[in-house]
C-alpha cells in the first residue's frame, strides 16, 4: 500500500495540522502479466468483443469517466474532469483542459476538444443504432442519446430521448474508449484493422511496440493523467513464476494453483486475492414444469452447497455466491445467506433439507435428469464427476452428466430448453460480469424475472450504496432464485514483487488505474 501521511506533531492550544500526503515516487519501469492470454480481433474499440484489446487500447485510451473505486462502485473522472446532470434528459461533461491526444502523427500533440468528443460519441451511437456493436460493449445506454451538442470548447452536452440510469456507466464501460475518429475512418485510415496507427490515442500510456510477446508502453508525460512510473511492459501470463525469479516480471497472476503455492515460498513476495470475471451459476426455465416448482431448484441448490462445492471443484479457491457476487460491496455476508438453500455452515444440514424438498415436490417422478456442463469447463475440473456424484449422492441416481459447448448451451438457453417439460439444466461459467455496478449486475442476472416495481427500485438506488440492494438480493433467494441460481466466484492470486504498488487487483478490467503504479528502487 502507498506510504501513509505525515504531519508535524501537534502544537498545544494550537488548531490541529492538516496531514500533508507523502509524495509518490516518479520514475522507473513495471513488466506485469496480464490475466489471461492475448486475442486481438481489432484495434477499433467500438467495434471489438475481445476482452484482452483491452490491455493495449485501455491504456493508451481514455474513458470520458472511470471506475475510480471499482470496490465500491464509484465514478470518477477521466477526459471528463466533472459532470452534472441539470434535469433528467441532459448530461453536461467538462472535458479536462489538460486533455492532449499523444504527440505522434497524425495527432501531433493536440489538444482533445469537445468538437473531438461529440464525432467520437455520434460514431458509437450510430454503430449502437445500427445494431453492429458486439453484445460484450453492452451498448444499450447509448441508444438514450438523442444527439450531442457542443456548448464551448471544452464542454459536451449529451440529450437524452428519455433518462437514462446506466449512462454514466455506460461511459465508464469496458470498451467505452475515446478514439479520434479520424484515425479510425478518416482518408488515411489504415485497412488492416490491427495496424498500430490505431494505438494512437490521448491515455496515460504511449504505445512503443512489442518486445517478443509482451506490448510496451511509455508514460504521456503531458496529457490529463500522467502516471508515476516512466514505462510498462505488459504480456500474456506465460511461464510467469520463471519469469519473475529471472526478474523479468514484477507482478503475476497465478493461474496453476502449484504456481501459487510456489510462489508464496519466495522471500518478501507479496499476495493479493484475484477475483474471477465469471460466476459459476446454473439456469433454469422457471415458467413451466418442472422447475416452475421453486422446491425442485431450492433442492439442487441445497445439494450442491456452495463451501462444499469450493472444496471440491477449486480445492477452494472461490467463494460461494448470492445473487450479487462476493467481489460485490453490496453482496450478501455469509450470516444472511446461511438460512437459505445451499449456503448452511454444515453442508450435511443442507443436504437432509434438499432430499425432503426433492421428494416433497415430486422430483423423483422426474426420471433421468440432464445437467449440461460446457467442455470448456468440465475436462479442466470435472465437474461431471463432482456435481453429478454430488446430486445423486443427495437426491437419488437420476442425474446424468452431458458435455456440451458453449454455443449448444447458449442456444438451449434462448430455446427455454433447461425446463418446459424437459428436466435438464446446465452447470458452468456464466458471461462476463458487465460492471461494478450492482444495478448492472443484477439486471444481467435476473432483469428477465423482475417486477416492474421491482426494476424501477433498482435502477433508482444508488449504485455506492451497500444497503439498497439487500432487499432485493432476498426476494430472489425467496423466490427459488427466480431461475438463476449462483454457485461461486473464483479467486486466485496476484503476487506482487516486493518494493512495487499499485490499486488491489479487480476481476474489471481496470489498468487505466496503472497510472498509481510506483516503486521504491
Amino acid at each position: 500500500m502507498p506510504p501513509g501521511p505525515s504531519a508535524a506533531p501537534p502544537v498545544p492550544g494550537a488548531p490541529a495540522a492538516t496531514p500533508t500526503p507523502t509524495p509518490l515516487p516518479r520514475g522507473g519501469r513495471l513488466a506485469i502479466a496480464a490475466a489471461a492470454g492475448f486475442d486481438f480481433d481489432t484495434f477499433d474499440a467500438a467495434r471489438s468483443g475481445e476482452p484482452s484489446v483491452v490491455e493495449l487500447l485501455g491504456r493508451v485510451h481514455a474513458r470520458l469517466i472511470q471506475w475510480a473505486d471499482p470496490a465500491a462502485a464509484v465514478l470518477g473522472p477521466d477526459l471528463a474532469a466533472a459532470w452534472e446532470q441539470p434535469d433528467p434528459l441532459t448530461l453536461v461533461l467538462r472535458l479536462d483542459p489538460r486533455a492532449r491526444w499523444h504527440d505522434v502523427p497524425p495527432l501531433a500533440g493536440a489538444p482533445v476538444t469537445a468538437a473531438g468528443v461529440q464525432a467520437h460519441l455520434a460514431r458509437v451511437v450510430a454503430i449502437a443504432r445500427a445494431g453492429d456493436a458486439p453484445r460484450s460493449q453492452r451498448s444499450a445506454a447509448l441508444l438514450d442519446i438523442a444527439r450531442v451538442e457542443t456548448p464551448g470548447l471544452a464542454a459536451v452536452r449529451l440529450v437524452l430521448d428519455r433518462p437514462s440510469p446506466l449512462l454514466l456507466p455506460a461511459l465508464a464501460g469496458e470498451f467505452a474508449l475515446v478514439q479520434p475518429p479520424a484515425v479510425l475512418e478518416g482518408p488515411s485510415a489504415p485497412s488492416d484493422p490491427l495496424d498500430p496507427a490505431l494505438l494512437a490515442g490521448c491515455g496515460p500510456w504511449v504505445f512503443s511496440g512489442f518486445d517478443g510477446p509482451a506490448a510496451r508502453f511509455r508514460a504521456h508525460a503531458s496529457g490529463h493523467r500522467s502516471p508515476l512510473l516512466d514505462a510498462m511492459a505488459v504480456s500474456p501470463p506465460v511461464d510467469t513464476l520463471a519469469r519473475y525469479r529471472a526478474g523479468e516480471l514484477d507482478e503475476f497472476p497465478a493461474i496453476d494453483p502449484r504456481d501459487a503455492e510456489a510462489a508464496r515460498a519466495l522471500p518478501g513476495i507479496v499476495e493479493l486475492p484475484r477475483f474471477h470475471r465469471e460466476l459459476v451459476l446454473s439456469t433454469f426455465a422457471a415458467s413451466g414444469p418442472p422447475w416452475s416448482d421453486p422446491r425442485l431448484v431450492e433442492a439442487i441448490s441445497g445439494a450442491l452447497n456452495r463451501t462444499c462445492l469450493a472444496d471440491a471443484l477449486f480445492a477452494g479457491r472461490a467463494r460461494p455466491s448470492g445473487p450479487l457476487p462476493p467481489v460485490s460491496r453490496a453482496a450478501l455476508e455469509p450470516p444472511v445467506l446461511a438460512p437459505f438453500p445451499g449456503y448452511a455452515a454444515d453442508a450435511a444440514d443442507d443436504a437432509r433439507a434438499a432430499r425432503q424438498r426433492w421428494e416433497a415436490a415430486g422430483g423423483p417422478s422426474l426420471g433421468p435428469v440432464t445437467v449440461d456442463i460446457p467442455s470448456i469447463f468440465d475436462p479442466r475440473y470435472a465437474a461431471s464427476a463432482v456435481v453429478i456424484a454430488r446430486l445423486n449422492d443427495v437426491l437419488g441416481p437420476q442425474f446424468r452428466p452431458a458435455v456440451e459447448t458453449y454455443t449448444t448451451i447458449a442456444r438451449r438457453v434462448q430455446e427455454g430448453a433447461y425446463g418446459n417439460g424437459r428436466a435438464a439444466f446446465w452447470f458452468g461459467w456464466g458471461t462476463p460480469l458487465p460492471s461494478p455496478d450492482p444495478r448492472e449486475l443484477l439486471l444481467d442476472l435476473y432483469g428477465h424475472a423482475l417486477a416492474p416495481a421491482e426494476r424501477s427500485n433498482l435502477l433508482a438506488a444508488d449504485p455506492a450504496d451497500s444497503a439498497a440492494f439487500a432487499g432485493l438480493q432476498r426476494a430472489i433467494l425467496r423466490d427459488g432464485f427466480r431461475g438463476v441460481v449462483p454457485w461461486l466466484q473464483q479467486v486466485g492470486e496476484t503476487f506482487r514483487r516486493p518494493g512495487t504498488f499499485g490499486p488491489p487487483p479487480s476481476p474489471f478490467w481496470d489498468g487505466y488505474r496503472d497510472v498509481q503504479r510506483y516503486r521504491l528502487s
